[in-house]
């Protein structure tokens, strides 16, 4: 009995999915993106600092400023405001050529980075549910002045609008409503990612 070999053609070869390479790490944002998703802006020059610091672990503010083109004292400012926002690290050493010297090594603080955008995701998801609740409870709108008025004051005054005496119609803005919740709910799922 011949047993028969089945071979494929080269296209079926190619389509098929290597097992090297359906292992795959999940990569890290860059800094700037995590910052961005965070609603930090940089002006350019601390932009430039930060992917320079991205590149190499930790790296003295020399040459930062060296590599920048800037002064020093410049780029320690741009270096202080990065750590003051929690994006940068800096850890001192002696200088070995000048005896009573410090040395100041700075580098991105990656796990804090993560925080910051939990943080910024925390208090968007807070300010969206504030939202939700204000509009569920705003159920009357005054169409000329466009005011709103919860249940008790716009029964309060008869339900015409305090501000231009208008009559006040009962109204709750469900789409607002609805794309808040939506929102919610996308920042919710968002959280538990970055957890």
């Amino acid at each position: 009995m011949v047993i028969k070999k089945k071979v494929m053609s080269r296209r079926n070869r190619r389509t098929l999915p290597k097992v090297k390479n359906m292992v795959t790490k999940k990569k890290e944002l860059p800094a700037l993106q995590v910052l961005a998703q965070a609603g930090i802006q940089l002006d350019e020059l601390a932009t430039k600092v930060v992917k320079l610091m991205e590149r190499q672990k930790s790296t003295s503010e020399e040459k930062i400023a060296e590599h920048l083109k800037m002064k020093i004292n410049d780029a320690r400012k741009i270096l202080y405001l990065l750590a003051s926002k929690g994006i940068a690290t800096s850890e001192k050493k002696k200088d070995t050529k000048k005896k009573w010297w410090y040395v100041y090594f700075w580098s991105l603080d990656k796990s804090r980075l993560k925080n910051i955008v939990r943080e910024h995701k925390i208090r968007e998801l807070n300010s969206k549910m504030r939202q939700v609740d204000i509009e569920k409870q705003h159920t009357f709108t005054c169409q000329a002045c466009q005011k709103k008025y919860p249940y008790e004051d716009a029964l309060e005054s008869d339900f015409t609008c305090p501000s231009c005496g208008s009559i006040l119609d009962q109204a709750k803005d469900m789409k607002l409503i609805r794309k808040l919740e939506f929102e919610i709910k996308r920042l919710e799922r968002e959280l538990e990612t970055i957890q």
